[in-house]
Parts: structure tokens; sequence; C-alpha cells
């Protein structure tokens, strides 16, 4: 049985289900649409490799990176390139794999009911062999180390080395060249049978299709499996300090121009609603946003002084077991940057004074919503996201609306600790 939710404010409908096995399955009509965006994904990410597989009551921890490469083991097929019969019927395929979540996609314009049955069964039915496993590797370390070369990245993942002494986001999410190595079928069946079980599992499509019909399509295809819902993974807590693990941290690579970022370590927040946590990453955002943004006069001040370039930028992030928030940008004078820009925070944080600023950014922000629901794709990836959070997309304008300039500067105090600040750089050879 279907819940239908409508959202008056914004004139959206959500039918959802609970599937027997405990698959979540969330539909999105979109009248007039033609493309038809669904995401398959299992809250399974780089962070869990310690965890109890179903049934056992011991901790077993697997090497880094099994998330990533399950993503990549389940695009192979005996049969059939997957990805060219996709693209025979009008669809083409995609995955991702972040901190906590694994993604299968597909966008199309044409045969959505055998597209997505083309998605589970691809998602459902592991194939590996110790020999595939092996010729894996070699594709996926030439994977990581593609991705070493690029500044941007490599700038991140020294920051969050320097920042987290234990925590596993310190790593890669595609695992270490050592890592990778270290994994094996088995290894790969186990995390398949334990987070890719349907129970932990949310299926959304987003189109010009008819919720009943597609229910149906997947409800029947479900039921084949003969699975049956299953308790909640029980995975190991992530400890770690209040303080940074390193203040300074500098590479040496081939550049154009050298570069700069800061990375403010926070206490994550606990035993808050889900609610408030969305709120509160919406609030540093806008806080952020008030502070560094391109309409600044202090924005604009550090490009007048080639300070900064257009790799400038800004991020907070909150989740469950770890915050941080990081500000970036190549730069010819790192150590002025620095200083101008912990100065500027300083007088800011709890400070912002400027409502008309506020409520216009509000009002933005409001407006680029509006604009992202004609995204088939960035509501399916958003909803996803969020579900995980315990949050609909849809609430999220009634919880931006109880934002005020009060609650960001509280929140500012709160979730962020200038005291715990990482200096990452990127030097040129």
């Amino acid at each position: 049985m279907m819940k239908e939710t409508y959202y008056n404010l914004i004139d959206e409908k959500v039918y959802e289900s609970e599937l027997n096995n405990g698959l979540k399955l969330f539909i999105i009509p979109k009248n007039g649409f033609q493309k038809t965006f669904v995401t398959y994904t299992t809250q399974f990410g780089s962070l869990d490799n310690k965890f109890k597989p179903h049934g056992s009551d011991t901790y077993v921890t697997v090497p880094d990176g099994v998330a990533h490469f399950l993503e990549h083991k389940l695009f192979e097929n005996e049969e059939e390139d997957l990805f060219t019969a996709f693209a025979e019927d009008n669809a083409q395929v995609n995955a991702f794999t972040t901190f906590d979540r694994t993604s299968y996609l597909f966008s199309a314009t044409d045969n959505v009911e055998r597209n997505i049955k083309r998605l589970l069964t691809m998602v459902e039915t592991p194939y590996f062999t110790e020999e595939t496993v092996e010729k894996e590797k070699g594709i996926i370390e030439e994977e990581i180390k593609m991705y070493q070369e690029q500044p941007g990245y490599k700038l991140m993942f020294n920051t969050l080395k320097a920042m987290y002494e234990k925590h596993p986001i310190r790593v890669d999410i595609a695992g270490s060249v050592e890592s990778i190595y270290n994994i094996t079928k088995d290894d790969l069946y186990l995390c398949y049978e334990t987070f890719y079980h349907p129970s932990n599992m949310v299926l959304i499509v987003v189109g010009d299709v008819d919720p009943e019909r597609i229910s149906q399509v997947v409800a029947d295809h479900e039921d084949k499996r003969n699975k049956v819902n299953q308790p909640q993974i029980e995975k190991a807590s992530l400890d770690e300090k209040n303080e940074v693990n390193e203040f300074n941290i500098t590479e040496s690579m081939k550049l154009q121009s050298p570069r700069l970022m800061l990375g403010f370590k926070n206490k994550p927040l606990k035993d808050i609603p889900d609610e408030a946590f969305v709120k509160r990453d919406l609030e540093m955002t806008l806080y952020y946003e008030m502070v560094f943004g391109e309409e600044t006069d202090f924005y604009q001040s550090l490009l007048n002084q080639d300070l900064i370039d257009e790799t400038f930028g800004y991020q907070f992030v909150l989740e469950p077991t770890y915050s941080f928030s990081v500000i970036t940008s190549a730069t010819q004078y790192p150590d002025k940057l620095k200083a101008l820009l912990l100065d500027e925070l300083e007088k800011s944080q709890g400070k912002l004074k400027d409502e008309d600023a506020f409520n216009l950014l509000k009002k933005q922000f409001i407006g680029e919503f509006i604009s992202g629901l004609n995204s088939p794709e960035y509501i399916a990836n958003q909803y996803t996201k969020l579900y995980f959070e315990g949050v609909s997309l849809f609430d999220l304008l009634e919880i931006v609306e109880s934002i005020t300039l009060e609650s960001v500067n509280q929140t500012a105090q709160t979730c962020l600790n200038l005291t715990q600040v990482v200096d990452s750089r990127l030097e040129m050879k």
C-alpha cells in the first residue's frame, strides 16, 4: 500500500511504500517531463569498514575502498555490456560512491520500466571471481593515481588527514593503492550480503510515470527474490579526538599556482533531531555566504588584491560522526590570505547584523531550490541524501523559512571552532 503525501507549498506529490523485503520505494511524478531519473542506493560508503555481518556478534574489518570497489564490480555481467544495453533502451547509466552511500542511477527518455528492471537486476546479481577481482585492482589503481594528480582532490584529503587522527574520513573514498590490493572476493561478497540487502536500500523514481504501475513492477520484481526484512546493521562507533591531528601540512606538486586550504575541525553534534541537523547545515551555508559570498565587499577586496581567483570556495559539512569547514583558493600570497580569512571569521562569528542581506540570501536560496525542482536528477539525488539524514527534500522549504539571522549567529558560534584549524598547502615543484 502506497502512502501519498502532498506538499502544498511547492505543489509536489510523493508516493512511498516499504516492500515486504524492506526496500523503501519513493515515486515522485513529474507530469510532462521528458526525462525520468532513477536512483538505487545502499547506505554503504567508504566509512563503513567495520561492522557486524547479519547473524554475527563479532565485528569484522575490511580493507579501505571496498564500497567503491563493489560499485565497479556490479557493472560486470557475463552476458552483456550493461552500458550498451541501457544505451540501446535510450538510457544513460552511472554510479558513485561517497563517504556514506553508493548510488546506481540512470536517466531515460523511453523504456522506463525495462530500464528499472535492468538496474535492479544489475545491482542484485553480483558476479565476482578471483580473476576478475584481481583484474579490477589495476583499473582502480590507475583511478586512484589519477585523482591524486588533481590539486583540489589532493588538497582536500591532505586537509582531512591533518584534521583527523583515526576517523576513516581521512582516507580516500577509493582507498589506497595498498588497501585495494588487500581486497578479496570474499570481502566483496561479505559487504554485498550485509549492505546490499533491500532493507538497507532505497529506490527513487522521478519523472512522468504512473506511480501505481511503477510500484507494481518493482514489487513483482522484488517478490521473486524471497528476501525478508533485516534489522539495522550494527557499525562500529567512530571515535575521534576534538583536536586536529596536525596544524600544518604541505606538499609539492606540479601546479600553475600555489594553493591554500584552511580546515576547521568541529565537534559533531549529538542527540539532536534530524531536522535540527539539516537546519544547522543550512545555517552554516548561509553564514559562509554572508561572510565570503561573491556579493560581499570582503570577497571583492580579495579579488581586487589578486589574493584569490575562480578556485576560491568554502564548504561546511555536518554528519553524525564528523563535522568540519574548509575554505580554499589558489593564491600567490597564502600567508596574507590566511591572515585575512581568519580575521574576517573572528569579526563575523556570531556577530552578523545585516538583516536585508540575510533576507535577500534566503530568497535566493529558496529561488534556487524551487528551480532545482525542475530537474529530476536534482530531486532524486537530494531526496536520497536527505532521506538517509531523516528528512524529506520537500520539507526543506519550511526548514529554510524557520531560519533567522539570530539562529545563523548562534549556529556559527556552535559549529565553527577557530582554535582547531589546519593550514594545508600545495606548493609548486
